[in-house]
């Protein structure tokens, strides 16, 4: 039973915006892509999770305030044998684990080690469960999801589960017959309500709107679409079609989602779409799904 779906949050598709608009440097380049990649394998991790035959709760995409300290818990299983962590990570490539440390094999790269992110959210996580009186046993792993990563010399002590491990995990879990209790709903409960949703710790990379490509983007592969013939938009790339409307309605979407300071007009919304569809169009959109304010020139729509 899911307590707690995935969703894509407003901070993630701003990242994709960003990712297909963007003009950026490429440390803040390379930072969105991680992202994203790391949504991604958590999704990944989900659809397993989901399978499990044995009687449990699922929890996931936690923040947490333990302690004055925020932790994030990207998935969380509930059994009757107790509670687990996962950190999932969507590595790609050779790594060799050495001296405590995650390198990569071909650059020597050396990159942050998830063991100690793990140790600590593993900490906090269990000073909350003291402060709610929940007796389980504890249990945090790191789950490398992509089967095209490969770890050299991983303690065989660790909490680490690679992608050729996960089949016998998951095998494991599955085989746990006893069911729950009310204490485990209650306690999953919870973990929903102590769910933090100010997100104002999070870092984000700067923009602006000279920074950005102009114009619409497929649906489906986000290519760049070309001007219209009548009422449907057919992508170049794959072949996609799509109704002029429907496009104009996700462009306004991304238009408000990345600046929620301006105001929302005609004339805006025309250069953001790079001057693709006719002003006739785009205000036809505007009038349909949101309320006009003001009056001639200084009117707008909210």
């Amino acid at each position: 039973m899911i307590v707690k779906e995935r969703e894509p949050s407003n901070q993630l598709e701003m990242l994709q915006i960003l990712d297909r608009r963007g003009d950026l440097l490429n440390p803040q380049t390379n930072t969105i892509r991680n992202r994203v990649k790391g949504f991604e394998g958590e999704c990944q991790f989900d659809e397993l999770l989901k399978k499990l035959k044995c009687e449990c709760l699922i929890v996931n995409d936690l923040t947490l305030k333990i302690s004055g300290q925020t932790c994030q818990i990207d998935s969380l299983l509930i059994t009757s044998k107790g509670v687990i962590l996962y950190e999932v990570k969507n590595y790609e490539g050779q790594f060799v684990c050495t001296e405590d440390k995650l390198k990569v094999l071909s650059t020597n790269k050396e990159i942050s080690n998830p063991v100690h992110q793990l140790n600590r959210t593993t900490n906090l996580f269990r000073q909350l469960m003291e402060e709610q009186h929940a007796n389980f046993t504890l249990q945090s792993y790191i789950v490398f999801i992509n089967e095209a990563f490969t770890l050299y010399n991983a303690p065989v002590d660790s909490p680490l589960i690679l992608p050729t491990m996960l089949d016998y995990h998951m095998k494991k879990l599955t085989n746990e017959r006893r069911a729950l209790n009310k204490s485990h709903y209650t306690f999953a409960e919870t973990l929903k309500q102590l769910n933090q949703t100010d997100l104002s710790f999070y870092s984000f990379p700067e923009y602006d709107w000279s920074g950005l490509e102009k114009g619409a983007f497929c649906r489906e592969c986000e290519t760049a679409l070309e001007k219209p013939v009548g009422r449907i938009c057919e992508c170049s790339q794959c072949g996609f079609k799509e109704v002029t409307t429907d496009v104009i309605k996700r462009q306004i979407n991304e238009y408000l989602l990345l600046f929620p300071e301006k105001k929302l007009t005609t004339n805006e919304v025309y250069d953001w779409i790079g001057k693709l569809f006719s002003k006739k169009s785009i205000r036809s959109v505007l009038k349909k799904n949101f309320e006009l304010k003001g009056q001639s020139t200084g009117c707008y729509y909210e």
